[in-house]
Order: structure tokens, then C-alpha cells, then sequence
């Protein structure tokens, strides 16, 4: 049988979620541990796809819909108004008009579709192998 990746991708994607936790529960500064993590929330996705297109090149449009919906309206811009605003408080922060918290909020709705994205795939190729 053959491994499924998408299982790896849901393993690390979890992982991240536990990283950033213990990201914050060891770096006191709370903007230093932000970054940290948004750094994070941007590096894994791109792995992820960079991995994926190795793989597979573009054949899992869906999930590559999903992975982009995070990075590229949530990671990235979340990532971006921290660091071109250092020293503000993230309430005060806003992307296009937007508020940083609201942002923040709808990012980790963002994060679970991608989750759940990944494991319908990981579900979907297991089924298909057996």
C-alpha cells in the first residue's frame, strides 16, 4: 500500500498548532512569540505545497485551494502588518481595513478548513488504495 501523504500533511499541521502553543508558553514578549509563530503559519503551508508540487505538481487543486486560502489571505498579510508595525499593539493593527483582531480570528476558522481539507483528501486516497 501506498503511504498517503495527506496524513503527513494533517500530522504536521497539527503539529504547528502545538508548536505555537509552546511557542507562547515559553517566549514571554507576547510580539516576539507572535511573529514567531506567524513565521511559522507562513513557512509550513509554502513547505507543504513546495512538497506537494514535487510530488504531485498540481493535481490536487482543491487542496491547494485550501492550503492558499489561509497563507495567502490570513498568513501572510497577519505576518506582514506585525512586522511593518512593530511596537503597535496587534488591536490596533489593520489590513486593508480590517481589523488585526478580527483578522486573527477568522485565521484560525481559515487554519481548520485547511485541516479538514487535508483529511477529506487523506480519507478519499485511503479509500481509493483499498
Amino acid at each position: 500500500m501506498r503511504r498517503n501523504r495527506f496524513l503527513e500533511y494533517l500530522v504536521i499541521q497539527a503539529l504547528v498548532i502545538v508548536a505555537v502553543i509552546v511557542i507562547f508558553a515559553s517566549i514571554s514578549e507576547k510580539q516576539i512569540a507572535a511573529t514567531v509563530a506567524g513565521v511559522l503559519f507562513v513557512v509550513m503551508p509554502l513547505g507543504l505545497m513546495a512538497w506537494e508540487h514535487k510530488h504531485a505538481q498540481f493535481k490536487e487543486a482543491v487542496w491547494y485551494a485550501g492550503v492558499l486560502q489561509f497563507w495567502v489571505i490570513f498568513a501572510l498579510p497577519i505576518l506582514g502588518i506585525r512586522l511593518l508595525n512593530w511596537g503597535v499593539p496587534f488591536d490596533q493593527l489593520t489590513f486593508w481595513g480590517v481589523p488585526g483582531p478580527f483578522l486573527h480570528s477568522w485565521s484560525s476558522k481559515s487554519y481548520m478548513v485547511m485541516m479538514l481539507i487535508t483529511a477529506i483528501r487523506w480519507y478519499r486516497l485511503g479509500k481509493k488504495a483499498v
